[in-house]
């Protein structure tokens, strides 16, 4: 009887497994390629397409528990409260932050709207409900192999080298022949507006530089540090603004991580000189084939541009040169150093922080803003910032102010930002509709309340904290780097099926008790 018992319970973790390795793949893979009409409903036909492999896989899911049960006779009140006992912290921050968002549609004036997301971009109830289901999906019964991760990696390596051709004006594949030449540079490689592509490859690149810089094995480091190069080609001539919060995330916090010896410390300085031969690479061929590229705007344009970046980057491979070959002669060349470059680097980023700061009140209070004049757009807070953001921002806050308590705490309901805002920007000086905040958490904060907000941060922050306390699994702290980077660039970006889904994918690939007990060095 015991040996029947355990033949049914490895017949459902293969068969449950096996599913749910078909959806990380459709999903991880799957959904970053695919299209159909181009850019003219690439939203739309992927949602459709997250959709379908999502509900496909819970009903598998449930249908077999369902018949499994049924053969069995064995339908217990016990199993709902042993499902109960296994939730974690995490898992409750995340089904509390699925309560409030039935609770906010409910109650929200527009429940229509709000349980679809149609006012919006689709993320309205009917699409938080499939990622928080897929989330407990893939984390109890996915079987966690590093070469998931790296399937994906694939992907995002296509993705990113399509964009970096449609840097070059090529349009290999005919995507843009029908567009208007307005919107052309705009959309890029199969992901679409070029916001949602530098929020996905930041994502690849996150889990590539991750992935290099604690890969030992050198056919494997090799393989990263090509997909981790590509994808800062590709972020950078992505053209995008959030794009730098991405990088300003993984170079801030990435020290944490790797300053404990001296491989991590030298992997870091590999990672930042290979970054800015990235940078100096896009400067000779924007110089060569200036009729021939979209050219590089913003902040990277201020790098770029800088005269000694050449030097500068000779001079980072000379030191990484250098400390190898005294590397070779030391007799201890991983020493560990504790804590204490740790420090030194929380120190260096705390003096950068009160640098950032004191400039941001130079210019927008003290009215010193022409101190600054080649990075003025972006220190100056008003309406015009951020391709209107301060203007959608300031009338978003004025609108959540005027809610009243319940709905403060509630939302609005979820994607309905555009519906509450409507009157408050009708005619604007724009001449434009706002149906998101550009700012997930701001967009959340109105559309699900404080309550939402609090919620999901608590759900985030302790994932995070989670992997970062399996040091020594770098498959899982590449995902959390990826879940930081996402959430970075999420501050000027907005919520949508095509880069959100991969997200939520990490999230349930980072839970699951497979990846948390993998022992790296078998591997």
């Amino acid at each position: 009887m015991p040996m029947n018992t355990n033949n049914e319970s490895g017949e459902k973790t293969n068969f449950l497994s096996t599913l749910l390795g078909i959806y990380v793949i459709s999903i991880g893979v799957g959904l970053p390629l695919v299209f159909r009409h181009y850019y003219f409903d690439i939203l739309l036909f992927k949602y459709y397409y997250y959709c379908f492999c999502t509900i496909a896989m819970i009903v598998l899911v449930a249908a077999y528990f369902i018949i499994s049960r049924a053969k069995n006779n064995d339908f217990s009140v016990k199993d709902i409260r042993n499902i109960w006992e296994k939730l974690s912290l995490i898992d409750l921050f995340v089904l509390i932050y699925w309560l409030i968002a039935i609770v906010s549609t409910l109650n929200s004036d527009y429940l229509y709207e709000a349980f679809w997301g149609n006012e919006g971009r689709f993320t309205g109830l009917f699409l938080i409900s499939w990622y928080v289901l897929s989330y407990f999906c893939v984390s109890r019964f996915w079987n966690y192999k590093s070469w998931y991760l790296e399937l994906m990696l694939v992907a995002g390596v296509l993705v990113c080298l399509f964009g970096i051709t449609d840097y070059f004006k090529l349009d290999i594949f005919n995507f843009k022949v029908n567009m208007i030449p307005e919107q052309k540079d705009i959309f890029t490689s199969t992901i679409g507006n070029i916001n949602t592509y530098t929020a996905y490859v930041g994502i690849i690149a996150a889990i590539s530089t991750v992935l290099y810089a604690k890969e030992n094995r050198i056919k494997q480091m090799i393989c990263y540090y090509i997909c981790m190069i590509i994808s800062f080609f590709a972020i950078i001539m992505g053209v995008s603004d959030n794009a730098y919060l991405s990088l300003m995330a993984l170079f801030g916090i990435l020290p944490l991580f790797l300053f404990r010896d001296n491989m991590g410390i030298r992997r870091y300085l590999i990672i930042v000189a290979s970054f800015f031969s990235v940078l100096q690479c896009i400067d000779w061929i924007n110089n060569k084939l200036s009729s021939q590229v979209l050219g590089i705007d913003g902040a990277f344009k201020i790098v770029i541009g800088f005269r000694y970046l050449h030097l500068l980057v000779a001079f980072l491979w000379l030191l990484i040169l250098i400390w190898y070959i005294f590397g070779l002669k030391a007799k201890n060349r991983s020493k560990d150093h504790g804590n204490i470059m740790i420090y030194i680097w929380f120190g260096i980023m705390g003096v950068v922080l009160l640098f950032v700061l004191y400039i941001l009140y130079d210019c927008n209070i003290a009215g010193h803003a022409s101190r600054y004049s080649s990075v003025s757009n972006y220190l100056v807070i008003n309406d015009d910032w951020g391709t209107h953001r301060g203007y959608i921002w300031r009338n978003g806050l004025e609108c959540f102010s005027k809610l009243t308590l319940w709905k403060k705490l509630i939302g609005y309901g979820p994607e309905t930002f555009g519906i509450l805002i409507l009157r408050a920007t009708a005619n604007n000086k724009y001449n434009e509709l706002f149906d998101s905040a550009h700012n997930e958490y701001l967009h959340m904060l109105i559309t699900v309340g404080i309550l939402g907000l609090v919620s999901y941060m608590f759900f985030l922050l302790s994932f995070i904290k989670r992997c970062f306390s399996f040091k020594k699994n770098y498959y899982l702290i590449a995902i959390a780097f990826a879940i930081i980077c996402y959430s970075a660039q999420a501050f000027v970006n907005l919520n949508l099926p095509i880069a959100t889904p991969i997200f939520w994918l990490l999230l349930g690939m980072g839970s699951t008790k497979s990846i948390l007990e993998q022992d790296i060095t078998k591997v």
